[in-house]
């Protein structure tokens, strides 16, 4: 393993990177619990599962791979447990964990011996791209809808809310001050919205303070009784893919991309160091669904403590650190209001939709699919469906043209699973 210290490493520089990226991301040990409680898990237990396992899988990664990077779970595949494997597809929270910790097994798997690259050289950079931009669209709506923006309507459907409602106003006032912040490079700039519309939710009588510090709650509810049984079910397959692809283009993608910015010897070590934190992120997500969270990510926030100077994986050390601190701030992550954490997710999915740029708006075959998937993931509140259907329309646009070496042959299998999946 790779030392930390070498002649061009300034500790100085990996502290302030580490202090950096926690800044940026600390808002999910508010967002996480609260989508988590949402779904039916106790919030003091979510809150602590949510800084637990962010300590655990951010030193794995920063040991055994030597990179600096937070990792977390992921808000594309949290949202997926809470609100449709849970919420729209009715299994219980136990259940639902219990599939992040099959997903894990199997990303464990594919890592080790390399079936990961085999899948992701199957799915078309279209799909990865178009999957990841609906989660954010997907994201997006439930933001508005927590915060009141967006309402049910008996005629249309759906229609705007009061946008004079205090919560409105608060929703709209943080989402700015976000943007703002964060356009001007501010490290914390998500956090510091949430905080900032809390405070004025507080002197405005539109939200109840609770406090700041206390002991952390150590009762995992979810420890040991994860619900294995309506998982044996053809139904349950495309939940699992859904989480095993999901993450797959996530982690990868995002850790190609922040590895990216680091300055690597050679290419090889590069890869090396890649494949090290994918390996241990599955370990770490394994660990996530056993103490009560979902499915690990590398955060793109990360990004913000590089440029920072970060380079090893000291500055995942102090991430951690300040991750352990945080485990006594449970009173004060309770007293944030929906309208808050909805700011900060409307502004995270507002990021999530960039890659959607990279699809090819020239090949109809390419891109159709790709809307297709961005279409129906948020109507239809299910990412699995939205994958699946992406999945058929490409394939058979692809062979209506006789593009047969555009097809991959694990695309026809999944095509067929999810052809079995519609039908039943």
């Amino acid at each position: 393993m790779p030392l930390f210290f070498d002649k061009d490493i300034s500790v100085k520089q990996e502290i302030l990177a580490g202090l950096t990226t926690f800044f940026t991301m600390a808002y999910i040990i508010i967002v996480a619990p609260t989508m988590y409680h949402q779904a039916g898990a106790n919030f003091d237990a979510a809150f602590t599962a949510t800084c637990l396992i962010t300590i655990i899988g951010t030193l794995l990664v920063a040991l055994y791979s030597n990179l600096p990077l937070g990792m977390a779970p992921g808000l594309g595949l949290m949202s997926y447990l809470c609100f449709e494997v849970v919420g729209r597809l009715g299994f219980s929270w136990h259940t639902g964990l219990a599939a992040v910790f099959i997903s894990g097994l199997i990303f464990m798997v594919i890592t080790i011996t390399r079936i990961r690259q085999f899948i992701l050289r199957a799915i078309p950079r279209s799909m990865g791209l178009a999957v990841a931009a609906g989660i954010g669209f997907f994201i997006g709506f439930l933001a508005l809808r927590n915060a009141g923006i967006i309402v049910s309507d008996p005629a249309t459907l759906l229609t705007l809310g009061h946008l004079g409602h205090g919560p409105a106003i608060l929703f709209f006032l943080g989402f700015f001050i976000i943007t703002v912040l964060d356009g001007y490079g501010i490290p914390g700039a998500i956090l510091i919205g949430i905080v900032a519309v809390t405070l004025l939710g507080d002197l405005l009588g539109l939200n109840h303070f609770v406090g700041i510090f206390a002991l952390p709650h150590f009762h995992f509810s979810s420890f040991g009784s994860l619900d294995f049984g309506p998982l044996w079910h053809i139904a349950s397959i495309p939940v699992l893919f859904t989480f095993v692809i999901i993450a797959l283009f996530d982690s990868t993608g995002t850790l190609i991309g922040l590895t990216s910015l680091i300055h690597f010897k050679t290419q090889e070590e590069a890869n090396r160091r890649i494949n090290r934190a994918l390996l241990m992120e599955s370990f770490a997500t394994t660990g996530s669904a056993l103490l009560g969270a979902s499915t690990l990510s590398p955060f793109v926030e990360s990004a913000a403590g590089i440029k920072a100077g970060g380079k090893t994986g000291l500055t995942g050390l102090v991430i951690a650190l300040c991750f352990m601190l945080s485990l006594f701030l449970g009173p004060l992550a309770s007293s944030i209001p929906p309208f808050a954490t909805a700011s900060a997710l409307f502004y995270v999915a507002c990021m999530m939709i960039k890659p959607f740029a990279g699809v090819n708006f020239d090949d109809p075959t390419e891109l159709i699919p790709a809307v297709m998937i961005l279409f129906i993931i948020p109507l239809s509140f299910s990412i699995a469906d939205g994958v699946g259907i992406g999945i058929i329309c490409y394939v058979a646009l692809k062979g209506a043209r006789r593009e047969w070496r555009a097809i991959h042959p694990m695309l026809w299998a999944l095509m067929l699973v999810f052809l079995v999946y519609f039908g039943l």
